[in-house]
């Protein structure tokens, strides 16, 4: 049998979401960036933060049978 998807299938966007805040936040935490980098990548955090927060997901369209095909007919 074969497995599709690998780690936190279908919650990648989520997981790149929560990572790229935590990051981003952490380096301003430690001290490695200036609150004026923190402002500026501001839209990072917040773009990070929405793909957490809407529950975007990554579908794998080669793995679906049917992928690709037009839902209008012809």
């Amino acid at each position: 049998m074969q497995r599709r998807g690998g780690f936190a299938k279908g919650y990648r966007t989520q997981v790149l979401g929560v990572t790229r805040v935590l990051s981003t936040v952490g380096l301003w935490v430690v001290g490695d960036m200036s609150l004026a980098d923190l402002i500026t990548k501001l839209p990072v955090v917040l773009g990070g933060l929405g793909l957490a927060a809407l529950s975007a997901k990554v579908d794998d369209a080669a793995a679906k049978p049917g992928a690709g095909k037009s839902a209008r007919q012809k």
